[in-house]
């Protein structure tokens, strides 16, 4: 999500999208230290010393980041201390981690390092995790040695707080005390007021609309930060601001804030510790309902917080991080129910949604994205299953008046190599409406059948009625919008919103250039509408590369591509941002942007429409003509949501900016909220 990547990056940064820095401040706090290899006695494989100051300024240049100057993690996973000894020192072949980071490392050009390169950088993880040089080098013979974690660090490394990774998902902390808070209601949820901003797309149709109007093109140029929440982290920041009564509750990869919504003041933060490994470091922000905020975390777990004093309330132990799941979309909640999808695909994890009781977290059903067996579309896969893939990535969408829950599925895996995987590969790059009570399914459209791009169905769609009729549109980073009949399931029309060139060759052995890349497209930020003028704005990243068929070789809880994808020069990379008629799917207007347009897309009744630019640029947008009427630099790419609210009376607008990608989008700035409003 689409979570900002270019696969094979995903493994080491974001939708999936992949963010690569340092991380500072409260998640540098929890790294792990590991032993000092000259206290213990190494159990691992040959290496030198001279590998391991090799290793470290080849590190340096092409590893720190995503992965952190100090291996701690950031965008990317950590590569030392309890959660990386667990996935990869657990009696398997070292050959397995070399695999991973010598055919998927680095970001932008996999397998481009020399083998030297690649042997000292595994050198330097394998001394950073308490492992011992000796007077051998680490040879391709050496790979073959089986990976125990190294005496006296297995001690430190702890297991997951809970039941074994089986039968899962189980409550883990049950539920304990009374919310100190008790909104949103269910009635505000429905019907949310326009002082608020109560998820993460702002309403249960994904459409973001705000029927404020005090912003609009004539008067756009009096507006001014007044006020900004520097968090103290720098990373991957997608998360979409969240507002009720006056709190802003944003999240990063592991830490909450709930922030006051016209000082910026920090009310409460919350930090959360991982039990277990967390393949990508992200999140997209919170659920909000009766008092509880929810959230997903990276080694698998969904937990309810106090919304009034970030208190934990309950966690429920979703999925096995081991395996390559993790949770990082923004959960949903309607009908007392907490709707949330895994993550995972491009480790070979096959997705589910799930349900759960808002108030103790216990789960309620399941349907697998993957069918297997005598379900539904089982017959379209005719191998490959197993590890067939299927991620959610951002939010999901919820139709009331029929009680069913849309979403969309990433791509499947291998990302590349669908000669492991023949037939069309459901429910990957789809939309599927679920009944809301039971999971079932009620229909599905699948986008791209067979994708060997990565052309997920990432960002939420949005669903509507006009005119009599039902809608529902979706875009996708196959860079296309959809517009479908909500009745009849038929395709009413597919617009572009990226460029397209030997979009229909598949990956082969043979490299080719292809349009849009694996980051092309609408990335985790979907379509919005403005119901009232009958209008869809999507923005898109107009990017294109070189794919690769490789070989498709399962490594659990490690990258699982089946080739590489290397994308073109950034300075060859844009955007657009793009109106579209909400009935027929006809292009009303087209601006092109310097940058990749990845942030959250916001209509007003004022007639204008918000967003952001990777440049830094919060930028308000006449909605009749895609003209710039005001931008201001925020001092970080803006990869977040763009919300707006009032408080007594006045509009604000919140921006996410600082998403921090050193890695893929070359991105700088730091996890920073600015709120925005009027000149006295």
């Amino acid at each position: 999500m689409p979570e900002t990547p270019a696969r094979p990056s995903k493994f080491l940064s974001n939708t999936k999208l992949l963010t690569g820095t340092l991380v500072t401040g409260l998640v540098a706090a929890v790294a792990f230290a590991a032993p000092s290899a000259t206290t213990q006695a190494s159990t691992g494989p040959n290496f030198t010393s001279a590998q391991v100051l090799k290793g470290q300024n080849d590190y340096t240049q092409n590893c720190a980041g995503c992965h952190g100057a100090n291996l701690q993690g950031g965008a990317g996973p950590a590569l030392m201390g309890p959660g990386f000894l667990k996935k990869w020192a657990n009696g398997q072949p070292l050959d397995n981690l070399y695999q991973v980071i010598s055919k998927q490392m680095p970001l932008n050009a996999p397998g481009s390092l020399k083998p030297d390169q690649y042997l000292a950088i595994t050198s330097y993880i394998l001394s950073k995790n308490g492992y011992s040089p000796t007077n051998k080098p680490l040879t391709a013979t050496e790979l073959k040695v089986s990976l125990k974690a190294p005496g006296g660090a297995a001690n430190t490394a702890p297991t997951n707080n809970g039941p074994a990774a089986t039968n899962l998902p189980k409550v883990v902390k049950a539920y304990s005390g009374t919310p100190a808070m008790t909104g949103p209601t269910a009635d505000e949820l429905s019907s949310p007021s326009a002082n608020d901003w109560v998820m993460y797309n702002r309403d249960y149709q994904g459409q973001r609309y705000s029927t404020l109007k005090d912003i609009t093109a004539d008067n756009a140029g009096k507006l001014q930060p007044l006020c900004i929440a520097q968090l103290g982290e720098t990373g991957p920041f997608q998360t979409s601001p969240v507002i009720y009564q006056g709190t802003i509750y944003v999240t990063t990869p592991r830490n909450t804030y709930a922030l006051n919504a016209t000082t910026c003041q920090t009310k409460w933060s919350a930090s959360y510790s991982p039990t277990g490994p967390e393949p990508f470091p992200n999140n997209r922000g919170v659920a909000l309902y009766a008092g509880m905020l929810f959230r997903g975390t990276g080694d698998g777990h969904l937990i309810a917080l106090d919304a009034k004093t970030g208190k934990t309330l309950w966690d429920t132990w979703v999925a096995d991080s081991g395996k390559g799941y993790f949770l990082s979309a923004a959960p949903v909640v309607y009908n007392g129910k907490v709707y949330m999808g895994e993550a995972g695909a491009d480790w070979g994890a096959n997705g589910h949604v799930r349900a759960f009781d808002a108030k103790t977290g216990k789960p309620l059903w399941s349907f697998d994205l993957i069918p297997t067996g005598n379900q539904p579309g089982a017959s379209s896969w005719k191998k490959g299953s197993q590890h067939g893939g299927g991620s959610i990535w951002t939010t999901l969408t919820v139709d009331p008046a029929s009680k069913m829950i849309y979403t969309s599925v990433g791509n499947p895996a291998p990302d590349y190599n669908g000669v492991q995987r023949p037939g069309d590969n459901l429910y990957t790059d789809s939309v599927v409406a679920l009944d809301a009570n039971t999971g079932k399914l009620n229909w599905y459209t699948q986008q791209v059948a067979h994708d060997t791009h990565d052309w997920d169905t990432a960002a939420a769609p949005i669903v509507y009625d006009q005119d009599g009729k039902k809608f529902m549109a979706v875009a996708t980073k196959g860079g296309w919008l959809y517009i479908y009949d909500r009745a009849t399931h038929k395709l009413i029309q597919k617009s572009e919103i990226s460029s397209h060139e030997n979009a229909d060759i598949p990956a082969s052995t043979t490299p080719h250039h292809a349009c849009p890349g694996t980051i092309g497209g609408a990335e985790w930020n979907g379509p919005s509408l403005d119901p009232v003028n009958k209008t869809i704005y999507v923005d898109s990243v107009e990017w294109c590369g070189t794919v690769q068929l490789g070989e498709a070789r399962y490594i659990e809880g490690g990258g699982y591509f089946g080739g590489t994808f290397s994308q073109d020069p950034l300075s060859k990379a844009s955007g657009w941002l793009r109106a579209f008629e909400a009935g027929t799917g006809k292009q009303l207007w087209a601006t092109r942007m310097p940058t990749p347009m990845v942030a959250g897309v916001t209509p007003t009744a004022g007639g204008v429409v918000l967003t952001g630019d990777q440049n830094g640029n919060f930028l308000v947008v006449n909605a009749k003509d895609g003209k710039t009427v005001y931008k201001f630099n925020t001092g970080g790419a803006v990869g977040g949501g763009v919300s707006t609210y009032a408080v007594n009376g006045k509009q604000y607008v919140a921006v996410a900016s600082g998403n921090a990608s050193r890695g893929i989008w070359k991105t700088t700035g730091a996890a920073t909220i600015v709120v925005f409003g009027m000149k006295e």
